[in-house]
């Protein structure tokens, strides 16, 4: 039975001949944006419909534009599904 070499921890890749880990590449360090100074994320309090409550919920999320639309994203506190009211135009 012959050994797949590219299955081993460390493989050697016939066309550069150098010596890599093959478990892929170190994650990087995360940067911590809570520091940085800049314009904080515009906050929507108010109702949106749950699909799969199927009821009006109150609920707290963030406001994203997307195409020239404005939509406040958050939560139902019930069920836990993500919620979507659109605002309007920006």
């Amino acid at each position: 039975m012959t050994r797949n070499r590219w299955l081993s921890v460390v493989a050697i890749p016939p066309w550069t001949g150098e010596v890599v880990d093959a478990t892929g590449p170190q994650p990087k360090a995360v940067l911590d944006n809570s520091t940085q100074e800049g314009p904080m994320a515009e906050s929507y309090t108010g109702e949106a419909y749950c699909v799969k409550c199927k009821e009006k919920r109150e609920f707290t999320g963030h406001v994203e534009e997307t195409n020239g639309r404005r939509f406040a994203k958050g939560i139902c506190p019930v069920c836990g599904t993500k919620v979507t009211r659109i605002l309007g135009k920006a």
